[in-house]
């Protein structure tokens, strides 16, 4: 059941039925001269240069031209007074009088033409007029006592001729459309039919066709009573899309049956009431109209009759639409396949208190958006919003693009929806609409005029009489993410302009301007979501096509599709918020291609079709990535490892078999995104391998778990491709970090420590506390770092960080020591004795065989002290030397060591030393060959001269 209404934890309540109407203006309006949009607001260029009176809009051709009336002082003919009525130029007299016209504007509003003048007023609410403009319907609505009577006419307008009335007469709404299917390929003949589509609101929609005949080879005429036609009986509410001859239309249906309904809970009596449907029928040119759609609906307010809260229609010929005043439904389709119901409605809560005044009390102004094509409804509910304003309000929903949904509320919101086929509507972008937009706004999109672009819409404001130009621009989006402090809003621009516009430069300028405010707890999120989205834009732009379906897998966002989002806009009120409900047990009948009248056509049904009917899956998650690297980590030994182990090195610019160039990122791309430190690693196997590997591995196992007939060497070139975007994006993110605290060397300057020494102290604060967060966020997606990064950062670390926090990250494993880190930390301490303790304290915290290459660079009796004890300790546990010589350098160092110093070092009475004794020792675990003498006389050496004059020390201060 699709379900119309606010989240289900609100408490609420329909408004009361005896609140009136009203148009006040917004007690308090919030307004920011940035915004996701720059609005321009303009007068009519006709308007401005001609005197109307009453002017109203009252209709809207296919091709985007506007009707319009006005009342205008014309000469009319009348008869004369006291006359016998008989004939004779006698009878008539002209006079000036006010009488109305119709008009038709061009698309840009530019300039207009009369189509039909009246010889008195007459009250049109509503036109339409044919593709060949030679027929013009129109309705008009009179008071009569407390009542309103609608009546349908249709004039000759090619040349002026005759009006003829459709004989109904109703206090119901009437809304008339031409249909523009059967024009487009009438015959060149003298005879023809034009149909005209008249809805009768609660009553029925009918067919109504003219016979017209060429008269005189030059005008069009109507040569006999029209034929009708009824295609619905009852109607709650109907809409006319004039462009894809689409026909919605809501209506009750009977009591569903068993498991119809959503199951939760609900009582018999609330089972068996009628509820509403929405069906949808498709206009052919020469072929019979079909129904393609029926989808029941739950919408707030329905149960009550429509004088209940509004005593009159609102006549407003821009939206095609004839219904209940208080009944805002519109249905926007987009030829890809996109299909939004949209259904505003106001509540408030239980707990309000209603004030004297009811046009000042605060309620909830909120809309549902069903979408069809991803099965679920999205509800927006926005606080605080004078009762006045939202009864008078009128939204706009506009599809913007292929991928969003525009809806502007003037005077309370501004709203970006992600409605796109590609994922699940989870970035939406909010703020409040620009100051340019008066409060008072009834917006209604325009097709043609100047501009097209996808990027811009253009808007008649129907109140105050103006165009609105609509843009999201470049700036407009940086300015909005710079200022909004809605994380949900900063995630979904940075969304739309990597994945949906593919702006690399106006990416890197989003994230130079999160560099500014580098203590912002939204830092690492904002990381997450560039790596993420730039690399799903990487992979999509460079895959093949018959690939296609395994990109749906790849991960596209960071935004999660949860069931509730709080939007911020002030810390004192209440928050705008979005929340999801899926359509579950969705009673939906969708004609397939097969059952279509035109099974050859691709339109919006069969694309709909194709979407709905195809299997969804989920896309990957690097969360499992991250689970399994929390596992493998803790056994992971790089020293230990062999660059064959995994299939992707370090040093080789092949991932998976593809070079980095078959993501079109060559080596002139690369010198844009140069990096403060070299881009080299000395050991054999790092951790960016191990982390690749993963992905790949676990990407690929995904890829055919959900896909189990695919190709193996496909789905490998796919993951192989996003393997190798994750390495380039993430190298990328950390030079736009790096390049927005301080200078990037060139070429040829010094990278790496060197880079690091003439930083001054408050860079290098910055630039640590920037490489924290963007490691932080790589560690959270799994993505892997740049080569010689992790050296950076913990030498970066040691410079800037006081000692005790510094050992605190390399416990946590934040940093990673390094053999040429430890190397210049080692170098920099002096071998004073709390420096001597640092370093040992230092080099005590990495592995053991890494501990012992930092130790040789150390020329210190202690490092001599500890590198002969962990050797003879290797030794004795038969784990080897531990730093093994080969049998040519061992015997020819021993035999010296032997010759020169012998038996005789460190001699006893019975010329035999204990150190001689333990290499007698040493030579029954392993060959004299892999025993370093050298090291073990030194260290001995070392242990007496070092370590005696510190226990004497030790003795003597107890002693005293």
């Amino acid at each position: 059941m699709v379900v119309h209404g606010p989240h289900s934890d609100v408490p609420f309540y329909n408004l009361s039925t005896t609140w009136l109407s009203g148009s006040a203006e917004v007690n308090k309006q919030t307004t920011h001269e940035e915004g996701m949009a720059a609005v321009t607001a303009k007068s009519i260029l006709f308007l401005e240069e001609n005197q109307y009176s009453n002017f109203e809009w009252i209709g809207e051709s296919e091709d985007g031209s506007l009707l319009c009336r006005w009342e205008e002082e014309v000469l009319v003919r009348g008869p004369v007074e006291g006359s016998s009525g008989e004939g004779g130029p006698e009878e008539g007299t002209s006079s000036l009088a006010f009488a109305t016209q119709i008009a038709i504007a061009t698309p840009d509003l530019h300039s207009t033409q009369v189509l039909y003048t009246f010889d008195k007023v007459v009250p049109v609410v509503q036109a339409s007029v044919n593709a060949s403009r030679n027929l013009l319907g129109f309705v008009t609505r009179r008071h009569i006592g407390e009542t309103n009577k609608y009546a349908a006419y249709v004039a000759e307008i090619a040349p002026q001729g005759g009006v003829f009335s459709l004989n109904i007469d109703s206090s119901r709404q009437i809304f008339l459309e031409f249909l523009h299917t059967e024009e487009s390929r009438k015959p060149v003949v003298d005879s023809w039919i034009a149909k005209l589509l008249v809805f009768v609101h609660r009553e029925s929609i009918s067919i109504y066709s003219f016979p017209l005949s060429l008269k005189d080879g030059a005008s069009w005429v109507v040569d006999d009573l029209p034929l009708k036609d009824s295609v619905v009986r009852s109607f709650v509410w109907a809409q006319w899309e004039p462009r894809h001859n689409h026909l919605y239309y809501l209506h009750y249906r009977p009591p569903p049956e068993v498991g119809l309904t959503l199951g939760s809970g609900e009582s018999e009596e609330d089972e068996m009431r009628p509820r509403p449907m929405l069906t949808a029928l498709q206009f052919h040119p020469n072929k019979p109209h079909e129904t393609v759609l029926n989808v029941p609906l739950e919408l707030s307010g329905l149960e009550h009759s429509p004088m209940d809260l509004s005593g009159d229609y609102r006549d407003q010929g821009l939206l095609h639409s004839a219904g209940d005043a208080w009944l805002d439904l519109r249905v926007v389709t987009s030829p890809s396949g996109a299909v939004c119901i949209c259904h505003h409605y106001i509540y408030k809560s239980r707990l309000a208190e209603t004030p004297a005044d009811p046009e000042g009390c605060e309620v909830y102004l909120a809309y549902s958006v069903t979408l069809l094509h991803h099965g679920c409804v999205l509800h927006s509910v926005v606080p605080g919003v004078p009762w006045g304003h939202a009864h008078s309000v009128l939204p706009t929903y506009s599809l913007f693009g292929e991928h969003y949904l525009l809806v502007i509320v003037p005077g309370v919101c501004m709203h970006m929806l992600d409605i796109g086929l590609d994922h699940l509507p989870n970035n939406h972008i909010v703020t409040t609409p620009p100051a340019q937009l008066l409060p008072n706004a009834q917006l209604y999109q325009i097709i043609g005029g100047k501009v097209t672009s996808g990027r811009s819409m253009t808007f008649i404001d129907g109140v105050n009489q103006m165009t609105v130009e609509v843009r999201v621009t470049k700036e407009s989006l940086f300015s909005l993410f710079k200022s909004s402090p809605i994380l949900s809003t900063r995630l979904a621009i940075l969304h739309l302009t990597a994945v949906h516009d593919k702006d690399h430069d106006l990416s890197r300028k989003l994230m130079w301007s999160v560099c500014e405010d580098l203590y912002n707890l939204d830092t690492p999120a904002l990381l997450q979501e560039y790596l993420v989205s730039e690399t799903y834009a990487a992979v999509h732009k460079h895959i093949d096509s018959d690939a296609g379906h395994l990109i749906s897998l790849l991960p596209i966002t960071t935004a999660p599709f949860t069931s509730d989002t709080e939007y911020i806009e002030s810390p004192v009120e209440e928050n705008v918020r979005i929340s999801y409900c899926f359509l579950e047990n969705a009673c939906i009948m969708l004609l397939s291609p097969r059952e279509r009248v035109v099974r050859s056509l691709t339109d919006t049904w069969t694309k709909l079709w194709e979407h709905t009917s195809r299997r969804h899956h989920n896309r990957f998650s690097l969360t499992d990535v991250v689970d399994k690297l929390m596992v493998s980590l803790d056994t992971y030994k790089p020293e230990a490892l062999s660059r064959g182990s995994t299939p992707v090195s370090p040093a080789s610019p092949l991932v998976g078999g593809l070079t980095i160039t078959s993501l079109g990122i060559t080596l002139a791309h690369l010198m844009f995104d140069p990096l403060p430190f070299n881009e080299a690693e000395n050991t054999t196997s790092s951790k960016l391998e191990h982390l690749l590997s993963v992905t790949l591995r676990e990407l690929s196992m995904y890829c055919l778990k959900h896909f189990p007939h695919e190709s193996p060497m496909r789905v490998h070139a796919v993951a192989s491709k996003y393997v190798c975007a994750q390495l380039q994006v993430s190298r990328r993110l950390c030079s736009i970090l790096c390049s927005s605290q301080t200078l990037i060397p060139t070429e040829k300057g010094e990278k790496g420590f060197s880079f690091i020494e003439q930083l001054d102290e408050a860079v290098a604060n910055r630039l640590f506390t920037l490489l924290e967060r963007y490691h932080s966020a790589t560690e959270a997606v799994a993505y892997p770092l740049p080569q010689g990064y992790n050296s950076f950062l913990s030498y970066l670390a040691y410079r800037c960080l006081p000692y005790h926090v510094f050992m605190q990250y390399v416990r946590r494993g934040v940093l990673q020591l390094n053999v040429d880190v430890l190397r210049e930390i080692i170098y920099d301490l002096d071998d004073s004795p709390k420096n001597v303790e640092r370093k040992l304290e230092i080099i005590s915290s990495v592995p053991v065989v890494r501990s012992l290459r930092a130790l040789q660079y150390w020329q210190h009796p202690m490092s001599l002290i500890l590198r002969s004890r962990l050797h003879a300790a290797s030794i004795l546990a038969g784990e080897g030397p531990g730093q093994p010589r080969t049998p040519t350098q061992s015997g020819r160092i021993n035999a010296q060591h032997l010759q020169n110093k012998g038996l005789t070092a460190f001699p006893t009475a019975d010329r035999l030393s204990p150190f001689d004794t333990f290499l007698d020792l040493l030579t029954a675990k392993a060959n004299l060959t892999d025993i370093d003498v050298g090291l073990l006389y030194e260290g001995t050496i070392a242990s007496c001269e070092y370590i005696k004059p510190i226990i004497e020390n030790e003795i003597t201060v107890t002693q005293g």
